[in-house]
């Protein structure tokens, strides 16, 4: 029986897997895109979580919070409105009234009887502002002639002035139908400490100047963030201004706001937290309620057209105070500015209808953080298309904020809209970047891998399209452009040289080859000992004549880059090599070719076979590089040409056309070069006309003009052969290759 573990045992048992454990659990974890994504949406939710309890705590800037209020500002002013009260009137004291002067009382109101109460009226604001108090007066009793309900003044009168006497008896007349303005004023005591006083009419004006007189109203609105009135209060008290905490319930000798005191007349509603700030659902911009100039009810044209003789005014409440920029009495609102009278006006008309909106408890922010956060992820875990997904994101944050709007305009609730979107949004930004990072690490190994077999344009093509590209694994047609290089000689060389030494040559050789082939959007198809046959169309093409010139120009390169690495190996002290071109452009098949053990992507068919038959046939007319036909064909507008010759190679029936390379088109040729090629060109239709003592004397020219190229001799030496022997009369100038 085999005994039991001692505890101190098992516990070194476990703290010696314990690290093991977790470490396949981190691999697991590292491998799993779900859950790095559900790392990436918690810590994005949990940093704008955090970001917003530090803001709210003021342990942070305001730029979460600057957003979202500027979001709830264009809420405000885009939303729903609430319908303005008709029985809610604004009269003006605007420039037009301010600046009524006796020209006008004796030109346009020289009819009205002076001793009558209009003319009178009139008489005392032609005089000039400050108005008489008396004019306060006469319109108190004009509009409660008309029959208004109430009249509201919003002015501050704390100091006696002219006419107080008479607006006080009014006053005292009108009692329960006039409300006059008093103001919360505070003065700083400390560093964080006010002292707050309520300022109350003259009592010259006011009989009973006490906070609790129902015909006084204090007319401060309070600044939310960013200095913008969005509530009202309703009930204020010194106490609560200097940081008391609110009182049970109201009492008669509390002040009220002038809003409060006015909306009694038209059945205001009952606050179920009276002292809390009521945010206000507005009636419209500035303008809503259109200020009537004040002067106009005494004016007989205005009284009669306009206010129907004071039909317009009967049952209404009337708000008068100042309009226009001459006052300087506007407050800055979601809308902008906005006179205090009118201000006044969307506070009551919002109190009678009971039109607040409503915030949710502080844990709403977070649980909608949270939330988004959590769709975020199933979001980025459940769509793996980037185009669907960004579409699911777009769609469901706009989403999401028309059910905020939806929300405030139907259900008079304010619901945090900014910080939600920023951590949905953040979120899907974190994931999609993790995907976009991890993809690109993939593509990046991938593309290493085919770079070390085709171009870096190829390899990005390949990785672009991969649907394409494994569709040609199966086998396709498609026309390509060939390279196929061969070193002369090599066989010899090899067997001359140290193997060490060919290893490392061949190898420098052969890194210049590729590069300059990957150079030129081309691919290695294959190594065949010291040749190389590169393609270029076969993964990736533009058109035909870019695919041909781009293997011209590697090509070109190629001998250049030959030239120079001899140079190199000469100062070595080393062997030199000798390279040959052929180039051709046609049709073959492309595809992964091989048995089951072993495949290769590569290309076959009789282009390939011809592009070697034209490398075999440098060497014997003595040029670097030889290119087909159909090749000549796509570069001849850009390089200059030479026709070669027309030969017949075993295993064609049709003779091939050969062309060599002098140069770019766009280079201007020596008088010598071109004197050559013109009389090769005249020889070769001399030659292939059977005239063969002519080409001979040309061709004989081209010799002496270029000694150094073998072409002329070779076309010499046949036209000698056939002026002993003239070829056959089928004879059309084609010369049979002896060899592949």
């Amino acid at each position: 029986m085999t005994p039991l573990a001692p505890e101190s045992v098992k516990h070194e048992t476990f703290v010696q897997r314990g690290p093991a454990l977790l470490r396949m659990f981190l691999v697991k974890l590292h491998f799993s895109r779900p859950a790095v994504h559900s790392i990436i949406c918690a810590l994005l939710g949990l940093a704008v979580a955090g970001l917003h309890a530090l803001e709210m705590h003021g342990l942070a800037g305001n730029s979460l919070t600057s957003w979202e209020y500027r979001f709830r500002d264009k809420l405000t002013a885009t939303g729903r409105f609430l319908a303005p009260d008709t029985r809610l009137v604004f009269l003006g004291i605007d420039s037009s009234s301010v600046n009524f002067s006796q020209l006008d009382l004796r030109t346009l109101y020289a009819k009205v009887p002076s001793a009558s109460s209009e003319g009178h009226a009139l008489n005392l604001i032609a005089a000039g502002w400050p108005w008489s108090r008396e004019v306060y007066a006469l319109i108190a009793e004009r509009l409660f002639a008309a029959g208004a309900r109430g009249v509201v003044f919003d002015l501050l009168l704390p100091k006696p002035g002219v006419g107080d006497a008479v607006f006080r008896e009014t006053i005292e007349r009108h009692r329960d139908q006039i409300v006059l303005g008093a103001n919360f004023t505070s003065d700083v005591v400390g560093p964080g400490r006010e002292d707050w006083s309520l300022a109350l009419p003259t009592e010259t004006v006011m009989p009973n100047d006490a906070p609790e007189n129902p015909a006084v109203g204090y007319v401060n609105f309070w600044t939310g963030f960013g200095g913008i009135i969005r509530s009202a209060f309703y009930w204020r008290t010194l106490d609560l201004l200097q940081g008391a905490d609110p009182p049970a319930a109201v009492t008669p000798e509390m002040p009220a706001a002038l809003a409060n005191r006015a909306s009694r007349w038209l059945g205001g509603a009952k606050l179920a937290h009276p002292f809390r700030a009521q945010l206000i659902r507005f009636s419209g911009p500035p303008g809503t309620y259109v200020p009537i100039p004040v002067y106009q009810i005494f004016a007989p044209d205005y009284w009669q057209r306009n206010f129907g003789n004071g039909a317009l005014l009967r049952d209404k409440v009337v708000v008068i105070g100042p309009a226009g920029n001459w006052a300087h009495d506007e407050h800055l609102t979601a809308f902008g500015a906005m006179p205090g009278p009118e201000l006044q006006l969307q506070s009551m008309n919002a109190l009678i209808h009971h039109a607040f909106l409503r915030e949710g408890p502080a844990w709403t922010t977070y649980a909608l953080i949270f939330g988004a956060s959590l769709l975020a992820f199933l979001l980025t875990v459940l769509i793996a298309r980037t185009a669907v997904r960004v579409s699911a994101f777009v769609l469901l944050g706009a989403g999401f904020l028309f059910a905020v709007k939806l929300a405030y305009d139907h259900a008079s609730a304010i619901v945090p809209g900014v910080p939600p979107v920023l951590a949905f949004a953040v979120c899907g930004l974190g994931s999609f970047f993790y995907d976009y990072a991890r993809e690109r690490r993939e593509k990046l190994r991938v593309r290493r891998t085919l770079e070390s077999y085709v171009s870096k344009e190829a390899a990005r093509d390949i990785l672009d399209n991969p649907a394409s590209f494994l569709n040609a694994l199966g086998g396709q047609r498609t026309k390509v452009a060939l390279i196929m290089t061969d070193l002369r000689g090599f066989t010899t060389l090899s067997e001359q040289m140290d193997s060490h030494q060919l290893v490392r040559q061949l190898n420098e050789y052969l890194t210049l080859m590729v590069g300059d082939v990957f150079a030129f959007g081309g691919s290695v198809d294959k190594f065949i000992g010291d040749a190389v046959l590169a393609v270029w169309g076969s993964l990736s093409t533009t058109n035909s004549a870019d695919d041909a010139k781009n293997a011209l120009k590697a090509a070109l390169q190629m001998q250049e880059s030959l030239r120079k690495l001899n140079v190199d190996w000469t100062t070595r002290g080393l062997k030199t090599f000798a390279m040959g071109c052929g180039l051709n452009y046609g049709e073959v098949v492309f595809g992964n070719i091989g048995s089951a053990q072993k495949k290769e992507l590569t290309v076959i068919g009789d282009t390939v076979n011809v592009t070697a038959r034209l490398e075999g046939l440098t060497k014997e007319y003595g040029r670097e590089l030889l290119m087909g036909e159909a090749a000549a064909e796509l570069v001849k507008d850009d390089y200059t040409l030479q026709f070669i010759d027309r030969v017949a190679v075993k295993g064609k029936s049709k003779a091939l056309k050969l062309y060599g390379v002098i140069g770019p088109a766009s280079e201007t040729l020596d008088a010598a070069l071109q004197e050559c090629l013109g009389l090769h060109d005249e020889a070769c239709k001399a030659y292939r006309g059977r005239n063969f003592s002519e080409a001979a004397r040309q061709f004989q020219r081209c010799q002496e003009l270029s000694p150094n190229d073998v072409l002329p001799a070779i076309y010499l030496a046949r036209c000698q052969t056939f002026l002993q022997h003239p070829p056959p009369e089928e004879w059309s100038g084609i010369w049979v290759a002896e060899h592949k």
